[in-house]
């Protein structure tokens, strides 16, 4: 009898625990396919103060990463939660779910206050990054293009644009396809709306031995946040291959996102 009302008091303990945890009111809410996590990082926003939860469509074995002490982690069954200790900080997270290993980069971010829930889907639709085009060509990708002063840009670019509470968050992957390094700048990216720029900070950027220095067959790869914000989104982000020092330009419009 001592038994069974010590595993009573248990599983009270541990569903208060739940329930504390779970008490997320409204959220912003993004969806990942798995296999894209596979092949790079899909972004988890953590606010000071604010739970964020990721739910997984199959069971969590494992979530490990090197910054334990940046944030408190909790797995149970099928969902991660995720609670920020520090006031700013950036991370990986190494993720473990049927029999598949994916990686999400987790970033502290102290101006948002906004609570996040993602969910990885097993599996969905994905788009891949486009292969490389011929010299002789552009590279353009529904309402996205490359644009240069000659038929050739050695960059190819693919973004997402994502609701991040009242703001947005811009993801990027730029490929070097060309002979020359090519420096991308965050300073020359420009973001406008109907009624003029928008405001807009890097949060990361990995993928190039130089950060914004792209030698031939580079990539990198990052994330801006618009902090508000609202589409329609006309991108410009115009970029310098070293050498010739000849101007070419990525650019894409969003009139809505989801």
């Amino acid at each position: 009898m001592k038994l069974s009302a010590f595993k009573v008091l248990a599983i009270g303990i541990l569903g208060t625990a739940l329930g504390a945890w779970a008490q997320l009111g409204p959220y912003v809410e993004r969806v990942y396919d798995v296999r894209d996590l596979m092949v790079r990082p899909g972004i988890v926003i953590l606010t000071p103060g604010f739970l964020t939860v990721v739910d997984v469509d199959e069971q969590v074995e494992q979530a490990v990463s090197a910054r334990s002490d940046l944030f408190e982690l909790r797995v149970f069954g099928n969902s991660i939660y995720l609670r920020p200790t520090k006031r700013a900080g950036t991370t990986d997270l190494v993720v473990t779910a049927g029999g598949r290993v994916f990686l999400l980069r987790l970033v502290i971010d102290e101006k948002n206050f906004t609570t996040y829930r993602y969910r990885i889907r097993y599996p969905q639709q994905t788009t891949d990054f486009p292969t490389p085009l011929p010299e002789s060509k552009t590279a353009s990708r529904g309402d996205a293009s490359v644009k240069g002063d000659v038929p050739f840009n050695p960059l190819q670019g693919e973004f997402t644009l994502t609701r991040a509470g009242e703001g947005l968050l811009l993801e990027y992957r730029v490929l070097n396809v060309g002979r020359d390094p090519v420096v991308l700048d965050p300073a020359r990216l420009s973001l406008k709306g109907k009624d003029g720029p928008f405001s807009f900070r890097l949060l990361w950027r990995e993928g190039a031995a130089v950060p914004g220095r792209l030698l031939p067959n580079e990539t990198e790869r990052g994330a801006f946040l618009i902090e508000r914000g609202t589409p329609p989104v006309e991108l410009t982000w115009t970029a310098t291959v070293v050498g010739s020092g000849r101007q070419v330009v990525l650019s894409q419009r969003w009139g809505e996102v989801k």
